[in-house]
């Protein structure tokens, strides 16, 4: 770890003083200003011993476990509020301290020559992540609020209110808020409390809690309503409309989201292509929920890209509400009956699709389901079984990595806390050694980034399969984000001090970088001019995207007034909230660049993160939104190149608004809120002012087209060979009975199917593989953490992905990829 980035312990040169003699006849305690040298030697001393055994502690503690680290960090915590700050060496006779911020006309608070700076005495909660101990709404008071609910410190939708607010008042945030002290005592906490309070009394912007929420902000389309009737779930498209549907899903949801296995396929294939005449299909009916889902995903898709050949806009919502029917969602006993892999499934394709369509609450809500019966399936531990295939068990673990990276991308969009715990989990990452999803051994190198395991669904030996290395990265870079998201956003943290925080920043960034050496295969820079040119392959454009986002999550807290916020910091300290906020605008820039200019949506949609596109722009739109608010004080490029930057992402909003109603809604926000700013101060702080669109537009569309589609859902048919053959679909159900479109979960292929096909009937899919059901298996409870897994060298050995590099710095006077230096 590198030390110089953070504040020194202390000078070693002091002036010594002369002992004042007591005055005879007084028995008093000596003041500590005024002790003998030998005394004041000592504290300083004892002093300077309990902080190098901190900084050891803090050190070590990122070599260890979860367990180890959580508990040395409760043990430090217990003790910060017990321990007085270290002495403040006494100042030559006519000096003065330099002040640790021009701004401060009237600091008298730490000296920056002190053995610690005021950042370790004033809470985290001082960073732009403000207050993540508190919630200042009332949220369940109105059915608006109720409607998106809790909105975290790390979502852009509290970004935008920040903006808001600075908008609102030009004059800038003043010198005198209090923050609180650290510490997790009942004191301390009451203590930030007490600040809290403070800052908004001092605030011209006191709203009452009815309008002081986040739907002013919140662009997102949870509100939108998506009813519609379908009639007969069991409907099901022509066999070239669901073998379209399906490549689409399969070719951009399969990498990174593996939730359905290789046997799916196989599946699909035997359901559409059996010959009808023969016997009476019957299948299970998630099975037909999860095939909808495919196809609901694979129609918003297409509708996304504007594909030669696409689905209806509205199709996707038909097939998410026949396998809501099929799944009899209605009924309470569907969410809390035993666990089955299909159900699993079902569940996370429909939190994936809600994410698709913008109702990220409902996403979240249903991602936290789907992993609440995968944790009682124990598919979050290591299964040890010698009964259960190594196939099998990179199936199930793939599903799990699947509905964890889904939850990952919810929480960096909304800012709740994670269902997942690290410490509760001892399944294998990919790429992980001496476990089923290391690395196979390869006959031959194969020079894409993308060469996809393609195994067969039965249970026969898998030879010359190969670990996709973007699958081991972006999982890779899911487990760092939740270490960013519960170190940096969780509500204990407000009880650490800035210092603590900074430490934790820097040790994070170590991390992405290192990341970054094995799983980016050029600079930033050189990816740049390759996206520019339409020479970066899909792969590579979304780690680089992801790396970038991640950058900005861990830098954010630094993108604020700290100058003004803390009292006395070091020079350090300051150097290193600089250098960060620097960092933080860098990875926005970076994001900008990798865009083409002009707009071309249907190319971002196709190789970018199209199920949270949106959320990448707005996230690097709001920081340097956030940062010419602050009068660009932590540019190292010109202001005016940072507006074209703004207007740049403010064009794609506006150029994507045709195909995805969460762009316009997101447009709309910023326009909204920019707007409130006078031309004046507009033109001083170099911010645009786009002009609104109607921002209720998209919910009258989705209205006006639920009758269109009530009336069209006809038109999907099954297929002519369906139609005549005599298929009888079931209609009852004896094990989960319900009023409408009861089901038959009874009936079997021959023993000659194709393989997979038996799955078709059994939502279990293989959870019987060793005798008992697999919610009653717990597998081998390790006392492991995803970071102790090691990871296997070879699966970076592709020469598109795993290229060796080091970290380029200060590309375009504004990119800085380490904290290494000043």
């Amino acid at each position: 770890m590198n030390h110089s980035r953070y504040p020194p312990e202390g000078s070693n040169s002091r002036e010594p003083k002369v002992a004042i003699p007591r005055i005879p006849g007084q028995n008093y305690q000596i003041p500590p200003a005024t002790r003998t040298p030998r005394a004041r030697s000592e504290a300083v001393s004892k002093a300077r011993k309990s902080h190098a055994l901190t900084e050891l502690l803090l050190d070590v503690s990122s070599q260890l476990d979860e367990a180890s680290k959580k508990r040395i960090e409760e043990t430090l915590v217990s003790f910060e509020d017990d321990t007085p700050p270290p002495p403040t060496p006494a100042l030559s006779r006519g000096k003065r301290a330099r002040r640790a911020s021009s701004s401060l006309a009237n600091d008298d608070a730490l000296s920056t020559t002190s053995a610690e700076g005021g950042e370790a005495h004033v809470s985290a909660s001082v960073g732009s992540n403000e207050d993540l101990d508190f919630v200042q709404e009332d949220i369940l008071r109105t059915e608006d609020a109720g409607n998106m609910g809790y909105v975290g410190r790390n979502s852009q939708v509290q970004w935008l209110r920040a903006l808001e607010t600075k908008i609102e008042h030009p004059e800038g945030e003043s010198s005198d808020m209090s923050y609180g002290p650290p510490g997790a005592g009942g004191d301390a906490f009451n203590q930030r409390a007490k600040a809290l309070h403070g800052r908004q009394q001092h605030s011209d912007n006191r709203q009452s809690p009815d309008n002081d929420q986040f739907l002013g902000y919140y662009f997102y389309l949870d509100k939108s309503n998506i009813d519609i009737d379908i009639g007969d779930p069991h409907v099901i498209p022509s066999a070239d409309t669901a073998d379209r549907l399906f490549e689409y899903y399969k070719a951009v949801v399969h990498s990174p989201f593996p939730i359905l296995g290789d046997s799916f396929e196989h599946q699909l294939h035997a359901f559409f292509t059996r010959d009808q005449s023969s016997a009476t299909l019957v299948v299970c009916p998630k099975w037909k929920a999860v095939m909808n889902l495919v196809f609901a995903i694979g129609a918003r898709y297409s509708h996304l890209i504007g594909a030669e050949w696409r689905a209806d806009d509205h199709d996707h919502l038909v097939y998410m509400w026949r396998a809501v029917h099929l799944l009899q969602l209605q009924s309470i006993n569907t969410l809390v009956t035993q666990p089955d892999q299909t159900t699993i499934q079902a569940f996370g394709l429909l939190s994936l699709y809600y994410l698709t369509i913008g109702h990220v609450s409902r996403a979240w809500y249903m991602i936290g389901i789907a992993i609440r019966h995968a944790q009682a399936a124990g598919l979050h531990l290591r299964h040890e079984n010698p009964s259960i295939s190594i196939k099998r068990r990179k199936a199930l673990a793939q599903i799990w990595w699947s509905l964890y990276s889904i939850e990952c991308v919810l929480t960096s969009i909304i800012g709740r806390p994670r269902t997942v715990s690290a410490i509760d989990c001892t399944v294998p990452p990919p790429g992980a050694k001496g476990t089923e999803m290391e690395t196979p051994l390869r006959e031959n190198k194969i020079p894409s980034a993308v060469s996809r395991v393609s195994e067969s669904s039965a249970g026969g030996t898998v030879t010359n399969a190969i670990l996709d290395p973007f699958d081991v990265a972006y999982v890779r870079l899911d487990i760092l984000m939740d270490k960013v998201l519960s170190g940096l956003y969780s509500a204990q943290k407000s009880a650490k001090s800035w210092k603590a925080a900074q430490k934790e920043i820097a040790s994070l960034s170590d991390e992405l970088e290192t990341w970054a050496l094995h799983s980016l295969s050029r600079s930033p820079a050189a990816a740049i001019a390759a996206a520019s040119g339409h020479d970066l392959s899909r792969e590579q454009l979304l780690l680089y995207l992801h790396y970038h986002s991640a950058k900005i999550c861990i830098t954010r807290p630094c993108l604020c007034r700290l100058d003004l916020r803390i009292k006395g910091q070091s020079e350090e300290s300051i150097r290193f909230n600089q250098k960060t906020a620097e960092a933080c605008i860098g990875a926005a820039l970076d994001i900008t660049s990798i865009l083409p200019d002009p707009p071309n949506p249907a190319w971002y949609y196709e190789n970018g993160p199209w199920w949270c596109a949106v959320h990448m722009i707005m996230q690097a739109l709001t920081v340097l939104l956030l940062e010419l608010s602050l009068d660009g004080i932590h540019l190292t490029v010109e202001k005016s190149y940072v507006t074209s930057c703004v207007d740049k992402l403010i064009r794609w909003l506006s150029s994507m608004k045709s195909v995805d109603a969460i762009s316009e809604s997101a447009y709309n926000v910023v326009a909204r809120v920019l707007n409130k700013q006078s031309k004046k101060e507009a033109a001083h702080r170099q911010l645009p002012q786009p002009q609104p669109t109607d921002q209720h537009q998209q919910q009258r569309d989705v209205q006006d087209t639920s009758l269109e589609l009530q009336q069209q859902y006809q038109s999907y048919s099954q297929p002519l060979a369906l139609q005549q053959s005599g298929v009888v679909w079931p209609t009852a159900d004896p094990s989960n009975s319900n009023e409408l479109y009861s089901q038959s979960n009874t009936g079997n292929f021959y023993s000659d199917d194709v393989s997979g096909s038996e799955y078709l009937n059994d939502p279990n899919a293989g959870l019987m593989d060793f005798g008992q059901p697999l919610n009653l298996f717990y597998g081998n409870p390790y006392e492991a953490t995803f970071d102790q897994w090691e990871w296997d060298p070879a699966v970076f050995e592709d020469s598109n992905l795993g290229h060796q590099r080091g970290p380029s710095r200060d590309q375009g006077g504004y990119q800085m990829h380490g904290y290494g230096g000043s």
